[in-house]
This record gives C-alpha cells, sequence and structure tokens, in this order.
C-alpha cells in the first residue's frame, strides 16, 4: 500500500506505522523456525536452489521493519544486500505463479476450511503509482485515496470463517487505456502476453471466483462484495450459475 495523503499531513503505509502491540524478542524469536517450516511447503515448486533461496529471502523481506517494502529496500536489509539477484527473482524468474497459489489455497482450505461458515469476499485494491511504466498504471479510481489518480488496480479475493480469514487469490486490473494503439510500446516494455483481453472489474472477479469455485478447494457457499460487483447483472449471473 502506498502513503494515504490526509489534511494536511501524510500518513505512511502501515509497514511504515509504529507496532500496534508491544512484542518482546521472546514473543517471535520462534518464527524463524516457522517461516523455514512455511516455506519448506512452496520450495518444491521453484526448480533452482537460487530461485528456492530468493523465495525465503522475499518472505524475511516481508517482515523486516521497513517503511517501504519494494525490493531494493528489503535485498539491502538482508544479509548479502543483493538487490539484482532479488529484482531477478521476482520479475524474471521462470516459476509458476499459478502452482504456488494453489499450494497457498491448500493450505488456506487445510488451516481455514469450513463448509458451513466459509465466505468469500472480493474487494479492489489499488496502489498509487507515480509515472507511467508500470503494468496497468493508469488514472483510474484509487480506493487507497479516495480519489481519481495514476495507480495500478487489482481484485483480491479473501476466504474467511469461524476460523480466520486471509486473501487467496488477486488479479490485476489492466485499464481499457492500455489496449489502444498508442500503449503497444508500454505493453511490449512490461511483457504482456498478445492474447490478454481487456475484462472489467466485475468479469476479473467472476473468474476468480469461478476458479476457485471449479477447483473445489476453498469450502464457501456464499460471496460477499460491494455495489461495483452487486449491481452488475453479468457478475451475479455468474455466482447464480455456479450455485453459490
Amino acid at each position: 500500500m502506498g502513503h494515504v495523503i490526509t489534511a494536511g499531513s501524510v500518513v505512511p503505509p502501515p509497514s511504515g506505522r509504529p507496532p500496534e502491540h508491544n512484542l518482546a524478542p521472546r514473543n517471535v524469536e520462534a518464527l524463524a523456525a516457522e517461516l523455514v517450516a512455511y516455506h519448506a511447503h512452496f520450495a518444491p515448486l521453484f526448480q533452482r536452489s537460487e530461485q528456492r533461496k530468493w523465495a525465503l529471502a522475499s518472505l524475511h523481506g516481508q517482515l523486516l521493519e521497513l517503511e517501504r517494502k519494494s525490493i531494493e529496500p528489503m535485498a539491502l536489509a538482508l544479509e548479502g544486500g543483493d538487490v539484482q539477484g532479488m529484482q531477478q527473482f521476482i520479475s524474471a524468474g521462470p516459476w509458476n505463479d499459478e502452482q504456488v497459489l494453489e499450494k497457498h489455497q491448500d493450505l488456506v482450505a487445510q488451516t481455514l476450511g469450513d463448509a458451513e461458515t466459509g465466505v468469500l469476499i472480493l474487494d479492489g485494491c489499488d496502489v498509487p503509482k507515480q509515472g507511467s511504466s508500470s503494468v496497468g498504471v493508469a488514472r483510474q479510481w484509487c480506493g487507497a485515496l479516495g480519489k481519481v489518480a495514476n495507480c495500478q488496480a487489482s481484485v483480491v479475493a479473501c476466504y474467511a470463517s469461524k476460523h480466520g480469514y486471509t486473501l487467496v487469490d488477486r488479479r490485476l486490473y489492466l485499464h481499457q487505456s492500455w489496449f489502444t494503439p498508442e500503449s503497444r510500446s508500454r505493453w511490449e516494455r512490461c511483457a504482456i502476453p498478445d492474447d490478454v483481453a481487456f475484462r472489467t472489474r466485475p468479469q476479473v472477479a467472476a473468474d476468480i471466483v469461478t476458479t476457485l469455485r471449479k477447483r473445489q478447494v476453498l469450502p464457501f457457499q456464499w460471496v460477499t462484495c460491494d455495489e461495483g460487483y452487486g449491481q452488475n447483472p453479468a457478475f451475479l449471473d455468474t455466482i447464480s450459475a455456479l450455485e453459490l
């Protein structure tokens, strides 16, 4: 998340704010072993040892006390400080994103899955961005700022039950302005596949629900969302067709 601008001040993202809980070292001394054990579930999905190393390093970086959790500050804060290595892993490493998500969903089903109380929650997540080179960035509604601004937008899915809640999927929303001839050079720089077609946010949300429903891993009968999705007839038809 980016900085939130309020009247007369700039509020840092959650990662840059003081902790809400006063944790002592003894409270978190076992987390390193738990992080390694968690990473072990995903390690087989990375073919090279270097990829497995950087996958664990990126998880470590997300837990550091840093204001910004982008690649450079995380890499520099870790032992070795190899910005290029982490950058290549995130941006160009040949690992299968879909398999990683499916493994995550399997673990969520094992720990939080509940057929009676499971609910899928859909919403948008918008990140303010300067410049025009990042994939999908455009002047569009930015929920983080509460106005139209330059940002990247996505649709995210959260699974919730009586056992807890967590994110289970996310899809980038590619703004319609990226499908013009003038944007072709940006399209190529960002390595967007040629067969990507424009889809509205409700269409992206419908695809997420359909994929999760057909996998039959996460147990849920209810889908919740705001009016941006709930007032879309085609989206509602998809939910009905899936018997949700």
